[in-house]
């Protein structure tokens, strides 16, 4: 089933593709001098940019699809995983974020080395590498084929295809500078798109308030412990394993807090982040719901969307929505693509080949991310060959390898204790551990069955891999002084540096803003709070 298009929604597309190639490259016409221009966009990105990246990396087309058909099946709760950045990035702008940007890092795993040993650094590059590669790459790109072919009719390998070049032309050349920008302009569109359905939907289906009475069930967020597979159990406990992995210790991400201009730049960057997940669930958990309510015997749910776009999106727009899914797919590739490549310049080749010159870092840059996307391409063309849902797989991985690294990052600047022994203790111990639950514990023990979502192993996995970081470190000989030597998180990290404070004060204070993004959100969860109290379990 596919919504038809006629020329002018080609045409929408077509433009679309080539408005983001040429401002790939005329944001890069200066030139990449250094391997901080090329990879880090010479810290000199704003912080409108900076959070626009990071919501458009985190959006990819798969979102439209498998996200509308959750909220279809669910309700609200999905808007959760977006709400609550708040504490992820709270813990970003004032734990590790001063740390990670005055210090001048380039990669998530250099950090590991300075706090702990060069093994820690390598086995997190070798897991952010291949999960980057083999998980967000081919995941996306597949996952972004198979929803425009079912969507709109376009063949799965053109449509791989197209997007591979066309993300990797500028991306490739440009460097952090072109894949940010694009960003930029990416989440400008999918604001649209994203606002779009849900409008043209509730305009048949009447408006929030006749449908929140007429299926409470589906806005509520708080939601029992065995409710699969959203327990509020694990949804308000996910920022300790998944949240902080992903938001603050994974490459894609923070690479984009330390490409800003300045420390305020970054910290902004990440308020903006936080205000557009704020209003980011409208995208998607409206139109489910309103799916539901219109067409409430769908017989997948992760058709809901595509039922909206054929019915309601008139001719010429569905162009619009087109180029809307191409924005969310290829901002997500081309921030991991420059993400892996960074890794793969910074935490293997450099470290190989110490005498390396700036020259050679930028081509080396540029050809492994030639070949990080090709293999990408090569992933997501076998995932088409299967019909086991990978992608969802991949996300239930990165659950598995979360836990650990949150724990390792975390304790590694807030205790001065934590040694290197139990670092790699708690890495192999974690993945060992969290394979047991999901594989032993969960199934075969009856207690724990009715709780078995990843959700919960992952917050188990959480609490265990802290034990064991904890106990081992205790265990063994502390750390050298020079491993925690202004690392370990003071007070003086929390605010700005004194040349800052005075260029950024009155209302520019970032403090003010993020006050404002954590009120807000408090507010929402208040709302939903008493909504559960007046509609109970």
């Amino acid at each position: 089933m596919s919504a038809a298009l006629n020329s002018y929604d080609y045409a929408i597309l077509v433009l679309y593709l080539i408005a983001t190639v040429a401002l790939g490259f005329w944001v890069s016409r200066r030139g990449m001098k250094t391997s901080r221009d090329y990879f880090l966009g010479g810290r000199g990105l704003p912080w409108y940019v900076v959070g626009a990246s990071m919501v458009a990396t985190d959006i990819s087309s798969e979102h439209f699809i498998a996200n509308v058909g959750a909220a279809y099946k669910y309700g609200v709760v999905l808007a959760a995983g977006s709400w609550n950045t708040w504490i992820i990035y709270s813990l970003l702008i004032w734990i590790f974020l001063p740390y990670y940007y005055r210090t001048r890092l380039a990669t998530m795993p250099e950090f590991l080395e300075r706090r702990y040993n060069s093994t820690c650094r390598y086995i997190f590059a070798v897991f952010l590498i291949a999960g980057y590669v083999g998980g967000i790459i081919g995941g996306t790109l597949y996952a972004g084929g198979v929803a425009l072919e079912s969507i709109f009719g376009l063949n799965l390998y053109y449509g791989l295809a197209l997007f591979a070049i066309t993300t990797g032309v500028y991306t490739i050349y440009g460097g952090l500078t072109s894949a940010a920008w694009t960003d930029f302009m990416q989440m400008i569109l999918l604001l649209v798109v994203g606002i779009l359905v849900p409008v043209l939907a509730l305009a048949h289906a009447g408006n929030l308030t006749s449908m929140v009475n007429e299926f409470p069930e589906r806005f509520q967020v708080f939601l029992p412990p065995t409710h699969r597979p959203f327990p509020f159990t694990g949804v308000f406990t996910g920022f300790l394993t998944v949240g902080i992995w992903y938001s603050c210790t994974s490459q894609h991400m923070v690479q984009r807090v330390l490409s800003a201009k300045d420390e305020w730049h970054a910290r902004m960057g990440v308020v903006a982040a936080g205000f557009l997940h704020i209003i980011t669930p409208f995208f998607f958990v409206v139109p489910g719901i309103v799916a539901f309510k219109l067409f409430p015997d769908i017989e997948r749910p992760d058709q809901a969307y595509l039922t909206l776009v054929k019915t309601f999106v008139p001719t010429g727009l569905k162009g619009l929505i087109l180029a809307g899914l191409s924005a969310a797919l290829m901002s997500t590739v081309s921030t991991v693509v420059n993400s892996t490549s960074t890794l793969l310049t910074f935490d293997l080749y450099k470290k190989l080949k110490p005498d390396v010159t700036e020259a050679q870092q930028i081509s080396f840059g540029r050809w492994s991310s030639t070949v990080v996307l090709m293999l990408g391409v090569v992933i997501a063309v076998g995932f088409a060959s299967t019909t086991t849902p990978l992608f969802i797989k991949v996300q239930n991985i990165f659950f598995y390898i979360a836990p650990p690294f949150a724990v390792v990052f975390t304790l590694g600047l807030l205790w001065r204790r934590a040694n290197a022994t139990a670092a790699i203790s708690t890495i192999v111990t974690g993945f060992a551990f969290t394979w047991l639950l999901d594989a032993v514990l969960f199934p075969q023990i009856a207690l724990l069955s009715p709780y078995n979502t990843y959700l919960h192993r992952a917050l188990l996995a959480w609490i265990f891999c802290m034990a064991v970081m904890i106990g081992v470190s205790l265990l063994t000989a502390p750390p050298p002084p020079e491993k925690t030597e202004g690392i370990i998180w003071s007070r003086k990290y929390a605010a700005l540096p004194a040349e800052e404070q005075q260029r950024y004060g009155g209302w520019k204070d970032f403090r003010i803003w993020w006050a404002l993004f954590v009120a807000i959100v408090l507010a929402i969860y208040g709302f939903f709070l008493w909504w559960r109290i007046q509609h109970p379990w």
